[in-house]
């Protein structure tokens, strides 16, 4: 039993090493003689103490040990070889007529029992079946090495794995979870082993998820990605990244099998699972700044156009007016001029600030141009009654804005387009409203309003 780092070592190549350890010399002797004779390297001990020195030094494939001798008996040396976890084969022998010495050593881990005088058949045969035990284990060890290298490689790449990752058993029982899943959730290892799955998912989400973890029998054994809410530590002290009760998740799993006698059986569920819940808020933010104005926040004019398309089927449907009040500020270009764009901006934001603070529940108030805004009034009794709105805004206003301790006065219109009476599509409603700034609401008789009831023209000198 010896390799090529064996001869390398200038070890010898023999069939195998044999330690033969007996008190009686003249026995050992001769019993090394004959192995050494059927091609084996062999070595004598007189006593336990001896054989034991000599065990730890070199390396033995097989042990020849007498049962009995002085100083340190056989048992002793076979409770060494244990303890000390070598993988030497060990065959006992013993002039003892009785059977308790066969039994004893047997149960103790020993291959073979031979009584004395030792046979050169029984002996041999002794020999060849502890050298094929040993080739067993020493494959059986090589085998399971390799499983625990790969397992542990498994093991260390499901732990560093970048996305989160986890383990059910064939209950739904958690068995398994990496690093990046306690960072996340903000539950320990210890805290998540053995909890059912049933309890990180919303109730309102258990029904659906359901047949992702337990209905194998009609399922295929992959599921594709599905979307869930995962729920996370609710205690900011275990995780202080984890801000909210959950998170939004997308989730791929997989059932895993064994195979036995040609069958496969189902042993458990592995999940790979990416947090979307910042994903998912970037893309609301997109979808919110794809239809609103960065600056002030309202409706840009493609939401503004949407909602003035449907008001307007519904007034249409209901046979009731609908009003437009387009608000300008005409001298946005000399306040960027004379004071700066910061300081333009800011009037643009008071503007939409004062006019926030007079529109009714329902009304739509959006910015559609840089210094353009449009009041949607689809609820409006009368025609009349635009005039108390357009007065209320007027008189919200007029008041000049400070900024940096300067009161800058603003030049500000105000136009209005009423349905059915000005227009009955959406582009000639937002078209009347823009061109009859200083116009009478109600007619098409063009004149500047003089009283303040019916002011369109909102003028304030600087």
């Amino acid at each position: 039993m010896h390799t090529e780092q064996d001869t390398h070592k200038g070890k010898s190549t023999a069939k195998g090493r044999l330690l033969i350890v007996d008190d009686e010399s003249r026995h050992a002797e001769s019993l090394a003689m004959m192995v050494a004779s059927w091609g084996y390297d062999v070595k004598t001990a007189e006593d336990g103490a001896k054989a034991a020195g000599m065990l730890i030094s070199d390396n033995f494939d097989v042990v020849l040990l007498d049962l009995h001798m002085p100083v340190a008996d056989g048992y002793k040396v076979m409770d060494f070889i244990r303890k000390r976890g070598l993988l030497t084969r060990i065959i006992t022998i013993s002039g003892d007529p009785s059977m308790d010495d066969a039994i004893k050593s047997l149960k103790k881990g020993a291959d073979n029992f031979i009584r004395k005088p030792v046979t050169p058949v029984d002996l041999l045969k002794a020999i060849d079946e502890s050298l094929r035990k040993k080739v067993k284990e020493e494959q059986l060890k090589g085998v399971k090495r390799k499983i625990e290298i790969r397992s542990g490689l498994h093991r260390m790449m499901f732990d560093i794995a970048p996305n989160m990752q986890f383990l059910l058993d064939t209950k739904g029982n958690f068995r398994m979870v990496n690093t990046v899943f306690t960072k996340v959730t903000g539950f320990t290892k210890q805290e998540i082993f053995g909890k059912h799955w049933s309890s990180l998912v919303e109730g309102d989400e258990v029904e659906r998820m359901q047949h992702v973890f337990e209905e194998r029998r009609s399922a295929p054994d992959r599921f594709p990605e599905v979307e869930l809410r995962l729920r996370c530590s609710e205690s900011s002290e275990s995780n202080q990244s984890v801000k909210s009760r959950n998170i939004l998740v997308a989730m791929q799993s997989r059932r895993l099998y064994s195979h036995q006698d040609d069958k496969k059986v189902f042993f458990g569920t592995y999940c790979v699972v990416r947090d979307i819940t910042q994903y998912n808020k970037l893309e609301e933010l997109n979808k919110y700044q794809e239809f609103h104005d960065a600056l002030t926040g309202l409706p840009n004019r493609v939401l503004f156009e949407d909602y003035l398309s449907f008001a307007l089927t519904q007034a249409k449907q209901d046979n009731t007016p609908l009003c437009l009040l387009n608000v300008v500020l005409v001298d946005l270009k000399q306040i960027n001029e004379r004071y700066g764009h910061a300081v333009g901006d800011q009037c643009l934001q008071t503007i939409s600030a004062r006019l926030k603070r007079q529109v009714r529940k329902g009304d739509i108030l959006s910015r559609i141009d840089g210094s353009e805004f449009v009041l949607l009034l689809p609820h409006i009794e009368n025609e009349k009654s635009v005039i108390h709105i357009s007065e209320k805004i007027r008189i919200g206003l007029s008041n000049p804005i400070e900024v940096n301790g300067r009161s800058i006065s603003l030049d500000l219109t105000i136009g209005t387009s009423v349905f059915p009476t000005d227009a009955e599509n959406s582009e000639e409603l937002l078209r009347h409203a823009q061109t009859s700034h200083g116009f009478h609401p109600l007619s098409k008789q063009r004149h500047l309003l003089q009283t303040s009831n019916w002011i369109k023209l909102i003028k304030s000198q600087p």
